[in-house]
């Protein structure tokens, strides 16, 4: 008998048999595309988290790259000049120790001595703000300095918003950006080259401070950076060593002498504990026959404890020093070296060539951020830089120098 081929397969049971196997297949497609249009959904948001995140990056970048340009239109304006003085905040009076995040602030002064501002974002007069609200923020902390302390204060400014118009005509707060500018003259310069030495051949007594840091060591010379110091003795120094003289020590500091570039020259407009016993220290080394008869540590305290106070021709109270000169035959130095056997006559032969009253190398360290354009409240990036600034002259004769920027890095928040 002749059956239809149709017939046949339902007789086998063939036709549900195809049947539930194209479902199942109908079925597994379907699962595929699901989950591919899931997949490109979650790949199109995180695609679009990251634009994001990198947008508000180069925000938080740019932000900071603003307050470096800020520091540096600053530094030009007020210490372009070679008859601007410069020092440290602790000469008016700001005392040392944690908690005094101004200390290291540089100031400015005209060659008369009377004040010209702050390097430091968000105030222009003499009178330093409170610094340790929710409008201030560290740029030298743990990471930088470690423990707060005598010497190694935080350093604290306050932040400047960045407001921006909207197409509706209001404004909003876009992001943030802090700078200050500290002076690299009110520390010893770890790296001075004979050639440019105020006395050939002489180098300062950074030992006094690192003890296994010969200033005289081989390959001292070949340091391009503070950090690189670390590299020198055998063993390494670490981290907390350069951490704690980091406002003391640098890698070196060109200062102009009339129309000569110098290395190593020293601020004297400073309260620095560490600086003055390297000061000393560094005297004891030039003139070995008739050192210092106290202790260096006497020498730097009665240096520290009686600057900012001290006055006479060339010096006010709360004041820089005006000249060498005004220093080295001024009250604060005899009574610093009183029953030394040192005269001040006696200090000044050896120290006059090394000293300044201003400084022609800088450290900036700068801030920004990005906000949330729909919750001021939320950060979203956060960048920092830090670049050395060297005060140059294009004809040596002339009065005013240009700053250029001789070394720059990006910083992450383990680094502040």
């Amino acid at each position: 008998m002749y059956w239809p081929l149709r017939d046949l397969r339902v007789l086998r049971g063939e036709s549900s048999n195809q049947s539930g196997f194209a479902l199942v297949i109908t079925l597994v497609l379907l699962a595929l595309l699901v989950l591919t249009l899931y997949a490109l959904s979650a790949l199109g948001k995180v695609g679009g988290e990251i634009a994001a995140t990198g947008r508000y990056q180069v925000q938080a970048r740019q932000n900071a790259l603003l307050g470096l340009d800020e520091a540096m239109g600053e530094l030009q304006r007020y210490a372009g000049e070679d008859g601007a003085l410069t020092g440290m905040a602790g000469l008016t009076g700001v005392p040392a120790g944690s908690g005094n995040p101004a200390r290291h602030w540089c100031g400015v002064w005209d060659e008369a001595g009377q004040f010209s501002r702050w390097l430091a974002s968000g105030t222009t007069s003499a009178v330093i703000p409170p610094l340790n609200g929710t409008d201030a923020i560290a740029l030298m902390a743990t990471g930088s300095l470690g423990a707060d302390g005598t010497d190694k204060e935080h350093v604290r400014v306050l932040v400047i918003p960045v407001t921006l118009i909207g197409t509706d005509g209001s404004s909003y707060r876009e992001g943030n950006y802090a700078w200050w500018v500290g002076d690299e003259g009110v520390k010893l310069s770890a790296v001075v080259p004979d050639e440019e030495a105020p006395v050939p051949g002489q180098k300062q007594a950074i030992d006094e401070l690192i003890p296994s840091l010969s200033p005289v060591a081989a390959n001292l010379a070949r340091v391009e950076a503070y950090a690189q110091l670390a590299l020198v003795p055998t063993p390494v120094l670490t981290p907390g060593q350069l951490q704690s003289n980091l406002h003391a020590m640098g890698r070196t500091h060109y200062g102009w002498m009339g129309s000569t570039r110098l290395a190593g020259l020293l601020n004297v407009n400073t309260a620095s504990h560490r600086f003055w016993r390297g000061v000393g220290a560094t005297y004891n080394r030039f003139r070995p026959g008739n050192p210092l008869g106290f202790s260096v540590t006497t020498f730097a305290s009665r240096m520290r404890d009686n600057l900012a106070m001290a006055t006479g021709p060339g010096k006010f109270a709360g004041g820089p020093f005006q000249t060498v000169d005004a220093f080295l035959t001024g009250p604060l130095l005899a009574d610093a070296l009183a029953g030394s056997g040192v005269a001040p006559a006696e200090f000044a032969e050896a120290m006059q060539p090394w000293l300044s009253v201003r400084s022609d190398t800088f450290r900036i360290r700068a801030y920004g951020d990005a906000l949330n354009p729909s919750d001021a409240t939320r950060t979203e990036a956060t960048a920092w830089c830090e670049a050395l600034v060297q005060r140059t002259k294009d004809d040596p004769a002339t009065k005013t120098g240009r700053f250029v920027v001789t070394y720059f890095r990006w910083l992450g928040p383990d680094d502040i």
